[in-house]
């Protein structure tokens, strides 16, 4: 094994030497470049954990806030129908209310006119019943041809007047 060692010019002291290099450099690397180096790759992979956290709880918090302004939005739809409705019904209401009133109004206009039709009626038919008696004295007084007395008058009257309510 010697001449192996010979032929491939192997020495034991220059191969200790350079596995205590290369375990130093080594020693060095790791503590210069691979605990820095794992430490900020740790750091990132915390803070890229924490951001996704923090993406997913704003997007929960915006699916919230989405389903609440929704609801929002469709109570504010609901309450603007149930208003719609209410005048609706309000102003039905009213036209009934001025409906009737106006039927009233006119129920009594229409009484109204109808009681003064009945008291002109009244008072046409008073001064026809004075003009007939009047006619009905006069004619019996040139029928008699004579001057009737007071009492005559009165009496041929209230017979006149008689016969005419009699006739209606």
């Amino acid at each position: 094994m010697q001449g192996i060692f010979q032929a491939l010019n192997f020495n034991g002291w220059t191969f200790l030497f350079q596995v205590v290099n290369l375990l130093v450099v080594m020693g060095v690397l790791y503590i210069l470049l691979y605990k820095p180096l794992g430490k900020i790759l740790a750091d990132r992979e915390a803070k890229i954990e924490g951001e996704l956290k923090e993406a997913a709880a704003a997007k929960q918090k915006a699916e919230e806030m989405l389903t609440q302004y929704e609801q929002q939005l469709h109570n504010a739809r609901r309450e603007a129908q149930e208003i719609l409705e209410r005048a609706n019904k309000m102003a039905e209401e009213t036209r009934a209310e001025i409906v009737a009133r106006a039927k009233e109004e006119a129920g009594r206009a229409l009484e109204q006119a109808r009681a003064e039709i009945e008291g002109e009626k009244s008072k046409a038919l008073a001064a026809i019943r004075s003009e007939a008696a009047t006619l009905a004295v006069l004619a019996a007084g040139k029928v008699l041809g004579r001057t009737l007395t007071p009492d005559d008058q009165e009496r041929l009257a209230r017979e006149a007047l008689a016969e005419v309510e009699r006739l209606q």
